[in-house]
Protein backbone atom coordinates (compact mmCIF):
# COMPACT_ATOMS: atom_id res chain seq x y z
CA UNK A 1 0.00 0.00 0.00
CA UNK A 2 0.98 3.43 -1.03
CA UNK A 3 0.47 6.44 1.14
CA UNK A 4 -1.61 9.03 -1.04
CA UNK A 5 0.71 11.63 -1.21
CA UNK A 6 2.84 9.85 -3.72
CA UNK A 7 1.59 8.20 -6.51
CA UNK A 8 -1.03 6.14 -5.73
CA UNK A 9 -3.57 4.46 -3.08
CA UNK A 10 -3.25 1.29 -3.48
CA UNK A 11 -5.14 -1.11 -1.39
CA UNK A 12 -4.54 -5.43 -1.02
CA UNK A 13 -6.16 -8.07 -0.22
CA UNK A 14 -5.81 -8.67 3.62
CA UNK A 15 -7.13 -12.20 4.89
CA UNK A 16 -5.98 -11.57 8.48
CA UNK A 17 -9.76 -10.79 9.46
CA UNK A 18 -10.89 -13.36 7.70
CA UNK A 19 -8.52 -16.04 8.83
CA UNK A 20 -9.52 -14.75 12.37
CA UNK A 21 -12.89 -15.15 11.95
CA UNK A 22 -12.73 -18.69 11.12
CA UNK A 23 -9.90 -19.38 14.46
CA UNK A 24 -12.97 -17.82 16.34
CA UNK A 25 -15.46 -20.11 14.84
CA UNK A 26 -13.67 -22.94 15.15
CA UNK A 27 -12.85 -22.35 18.95
CA UNK A 28 -16.63 -21.58 19.58
CA UNK A 29 -17.42 -24.59 18.27
CA UNK A 30 -14.85 -26.97 20.33
CA UNK A 31 -16.13 -24.60 23.29
CA UNK A 32 -19.65 -26.49 22.96
CA UNK A 33 -18.50 -29.40 22.71
CA UNK A 34 -16.48 -29.72 25.25
CA UNK A 35 -19.54 -27.64 27.46
CA UNK A 36 -21.44 -31.07 26.15
CA UNK A 37 -19.69 -33.41 27.16
CA UNK A 38 -19.17 -31.94 30.80
CA UNK A 39 -22.66 -31.30 31.19
CA UNK A 40 -23.47 -34.95 30.22
CA UNK A 41 -20.91 -36.37 32.85
CA UNK A 42 -22.07 -34.35 35.76
CA UNK A 43 -25.64 -34.93 35.06
CA UNK A 44 -24.67 -39.08 35.10
CA UNK A 45 -23.11 -38.40 37.99
CA UNK A 46 -25.80 -36.89 39.75
CA UNK A 47 -28.19 -39.38 38.39
CA UNK A 48 -25.75 -42.18 39.81
CA UNK A 49 -25.01 -40.61 43.27
CA UNK A 50 -28.97 -39.31 43.60
CA UNK A 51 -30.99 -41.28 41.46
CA UNK A 52 -34.02 -41.84 43.92
CA UNK A 53 -34.26 -37.94 44.38
CA UNK A 54 -35.38 -37.56 40.91
CA UNK A 55 -37.92 -38.08 38.67
CA UNK A 56 -36.71 -39.77 35.58
CA UNK A 57 -39.41 -38.15 33.55
CA UNK A 58 -38.44 -34.48 34.79
CA UNK A 59 -34.95 -35.37 34.27
CA UNK A 60 -35.25 -36.76 30.48
CA UNK A 61 -36.93 -33.56 29.71
CA UNK A 62 -34.82 -31.21 30.61
CA UNK A 63 -32.12 -33.53 28.57
CA UNK A 64 -33.88 -33.39 25.59
CA UNK A 65 -34.36 -29.54 25.82
CA UNK A 66 -30.46 -28.94 26.37
CA UNK A 67 -30.26 -31.20 23.90
CA UNK A 68 -32.72 -29.58 21.35
CA UNK A 69 -30.62 -25.66 22.30
CA UNK A 70 -27.21 -27.39 21.86
CA UNK A 71 -27.73 -28.97 18.53
CA UNK A 72 -29.24 -25.43 17.24
CA UNK A 73 -26.87 -23.39 19.10
CA UNK A 74 -23.76 -25.78 17.07
CA UNK A 75 -25.73 -25.70 13.80
CA UNK A 76 -25.83 -21.98 13.69
CA UNK A 77 -21.64 -22.18 14.54
CA UNK A 78 -21.30 -24.81 11.89
CA UNK A 79 -23.08 -22.60 9.57
CA UNK A 80 -20.98 -19.34 9.95
CA UNK A 81 -17.25 -21.37 10.32
CA UNK A 82 -18.37 -22.40 6.57
CA UNK A 83 -19.19 -19.30 5.62
CA UNK A 84 -16.23 -17.61 7.20
CA UNK A 85 -13.69 -20.51 5.55
CA UNK A 86 -15.49 -19.42 1.96
CA UNK A 87 -14.65 -15.50 2.53
CA UNK A 88 -10.95 -16.64 3.48
CA UNK A 89 -10.96 -18.56 0.56
CA UNK A 90 -12.67 -15.89 -1.82
CA UNK A 91 -9.94 -13.72 -0.90
CA UNK A 92 -7.55 -13.36 -3.90
CA UNK A 93 -3.82 -11.82 -3.60
CA UNK A 94 -2.65 -8.42 -4.62
CA UNK A 95 -4.01 -5.39 -5.57
CA UNK A 96 -7.98 -4.85 -5.03
CA UNK A 97 -8.43 -1.12 -5.16
CA UNK A 98 -6.46 1.86 -6.29
CA UNK A 99 -6.74 5.65 -5.91
CA UNK A 100 -4.87 7.82 -8.23
CA UNK A 101 -5.68 11.15 -10.24
CA UNK A 102 -7.13 9.27 -12.69
CA UNK A 103 -9.67 7.73 -10.82
CA UNK A 104 -10.73 4.91 -8.67
CA UNK A 105 -10.34 1.87 -9.99
CA UNK A 106 -11.48 -2.39 -8.21
CA UNK A 107 -10.44 -5.59 -9.12
CA UNK A 108 -12.35 -7.14 -11.64
CA UNK A 109 -13.65 -9.73 -9.54
CA UNK A 110 -15.10 -7.42 -7.64
CA UNK A 111 -18.09 -6.46 -9.73
CA UNK A 112 -21.44 -7.21 -9.07
CA UNK A 113 -23.73 -5.87 -11.30
CA UNK A 114 -23.68 -4.00 -14.60
CA UNK A 115 -24.27 -4.87 -18.04
CA UNK A 116 -21.45 -7.48 -19.11
CA UNK A 117 -20.55 -7.83 -15.51
CA UNK A 118 -18.19 -10.75 -14.24
CA UNK A 119 -20.73 -12.95 -13.12
CA UNK A 120 -19.62 -13.55 -10.11
CA UNK A 121 -21.35 -14.24 -7.01
CA UNK A 122 -21.51 -10.77 -4.98
CA UNK A 123 -23.24 -10.08 -1.47
CA UNK A 124 -26.51 -8.50 -1.62
CA UNK A 125 -27.20 -4.94 -3.02
CA UNK A 126 -29.98 -2.35 -2.77
CA UNK A 127 -30.60 0.68 -5.07
CA UNK A 128 -28.09 3.27 -4.30
CA UNK A 129 -29.68 5.25 -1.79
CA UNK A 130 -27.51 8.02 -0.74
CA UNK A 131 -25.06 8.38 -2.82
CA UNK A 132 -20.73 9.35 -1.59
CA UNK A 133 -20.44 11.22 -4.64
CA UNK A 134 -22.11 12.30 -7.88
CA UNK A 135 -20.59 12.82 -10.88
CA UNK A 136 -19.90 16.27 -12.21
CA UNK A 137 -17.90 18.10 -15.33
CA UNK A 138 -17.66 16.49 -18.46
CA UNK A 139 -17.66 13.04 -19.12
CA UNK A 140 -14.17 11.50 -19.11
CA UNK A 141 -13.30 8.65 -22.10
CA UNK A 142 -11.25 5.82 -21.98
CA UNK A 143 -7.68 6.67 -23.79
CA UNK A 144 -8.62 4.85 -26.76
CA UNK A 145 -5.03 2.95 -26.66
CA UNK A 146 -5.33 -0.66 -27.12
CA UNK A 147 -5.82 -3.63 -24.49
CA UNK A 148 -7.42 -0.19 -22.53
CA UNK A 149 -10.63 -1.51 -21.63
CA UNK A 150 -11.31 -4.93 -20.29
CA UNK A 151 -13.67 -7.76 -21.85
CA UNK A 152 -16.86 -6.50 -20.40
CA UNK A 153 -16.32 -3.21 -21.89
CA UNK A 154 -15.14 -1.08 -18.78
CA UNK A 155 -11.58 0.68 -18.66
CA UNK A 156 -9.11 -0.96 -17.60
CA UNK A 157 -6.87 0.90 -15.52
CA UNK A 158 -3.06 1.07 -17.49
CA UNK A 159 -0.66 0.53 -14.40
CA UNK A 160 -2.83 -2.55 -14.05
CA UNK A 161 -5.22 -4.62 -16.30
CA UNK A 162 -6.81 -6.50 -14.01
CA UNK A 163 -8.38 -3.21 -12.50
CA UNK A 164 -11.43 -1.64 -13.52
CA UNK A 165 -11.14 1.87 -13.45
CA UNK A 166 -13.91 4.57 -12.92
CA UNK A 167 -13.00 8.12 -13.68
CA UNK A 168 -13.56 10.75 -11.26
CA UNK A 169 -16.23 12.38 -13.35
CA UNK A 170 -17.81 8.60 -14.31
CA UNK A 171 -18.26 8.09 -10.14
CA UNK A 172 -22.12 7.88 -8.57
CA UNK A 173 -21.40 6.11 -5.38
CA UNK A 174 -18.45 5.58 -3.31
CA UNK A 175 -19.45 4.31 -0.10
CA UNK A 176 -19.71 1.82 2.91
CA UNK A 177 -22.10 0.04 3.54
CA UNK A 178 -23.96 -2.47 5.41
CA UNK A 179 -23.87 -4.25 8.46
CA UNK A 180 -21.74 -6.44 10.99
CA UNK A 181 -22.87 -9.88 9.85
CA UNK A 182 -20.90 -11.90 8.17
CA UNK A 183 -17.87 -10.15 6.97
CA UNK A 184 -18.92 -7.33 7.87
CA UNK A 185 -19.33 -3.71 5.61
CA UNK A 186 -18.84 -3.50 1.79
CA UNK A 187 -17.20 -0.46 0.22
CA UNK A 188 -19.33 0.03 -2.74
CA UNK A 189 -18.42 1.68 -6.35
CA UNK A 190 -20.56 2.41 -8.51
CA UNK A 191 -20.15 4.57 -12.10
CA UNK A 192 -22.39 6.88 -14.40
CA UNK A 193 -23.23 3.33 -16.48
CA UNK A 194 -24.30 1.47 -13.61
CA UNK A 195 -21.54 -1.24 -12.84
CA UNK A 196 -21.12 -1.88 -9.33
CA UNK A 197 -18.59 -3.41 -7.35
CA UNK A 198 -18.28 -4.23 -3.72
CA UNK A 199 -15.54 -5.51 -1.35
CA UNK A 200 -15.65 -6.12 2.64
CA UNK A 201 -13.82 -3.47 4.35
CA UNK A 202 -12.32 -6.47 6.14
CA UNK A 203 -10.67 -7.62 3.51
CA UNK A 204 -8.84 -4.47 3.07
CA UNK A 205 -5.34 -3.23 4.56
CA UNK A 206 -6.55 0.25 4.94
CA UNK A 207 -8.52 1.74 6.99
CA UNK A 208 -11.76 4.08 5.67
CA UNK A 209 -10.44 7.15 6.71
CA UNK A 210 -7.42 6.99 4.75
CA UNK A 211 -9.48 6.09 1.90
CA UNK A 212 -12.05 9.29 2.11
CA UNK A 213 -8.38 11.05 2.29
CA UNK A 214 -7.16 10.10 -0.52
CA UNK A 215 -10.25 10.35 -2.67
CA UNK A 216 -11.01 14.10 -1.57
CA UNK A 217 -7.57 14.50 -2.80
CA UNK A 218 -7.13 13.24 -5.94
CA UNK A 219 -11.12 14.28 -7.29
CA UNK A 220 -10.38 17.65 -5.81
CA UNK A 221 -12.17 17.76 -2.94
CA UNK A 222 -15.72 16.31 -4.92
CA UNK A 223 -15.54 13.04 -3.92
CA UNK A 224 -15.11 11.09 -0.57
CA UNK A 225 -15.86 7.97 0.70
CA UNK A 226 -19.55 8.24 2.07
CA UNK A 227 -19.88 6.38 5.90
CA UNK A 228 -23.77 7.80 6.73
CA UNK A 229 -24.73 3.91 5.73
CA UNK A 230 -22.49 2.07 7.58
CA UNK A 231 -24.54 0.72 10.43
CA UNK A 232 -27.77 0.31 7.84
CA UNK A 233 -28.68 -2.94 6.00
CA UNK A 234 -28.58 -3.40 2.39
Amino acid sequence: MTDFGGAALEVAYNPVPAAGRVARHQATRVRLALQALVIVAVVALIWAIARSSFDLGTLMGMLIGWAVVFVVMFTIQNLRLRAARKDLLTINEGTVLRLDPSGIAMRREQRVAGSGGSGRPGRPGGSAGSAGAQASGPEAGSSGEPGDSSPEGVPAHPADPALDLVRWPEVAEFAVLGSSLGAGPVVRLVDSGGHRWEVPVSWLDALPGTIDSAARAWSGGRTGLDVTGLDRPF
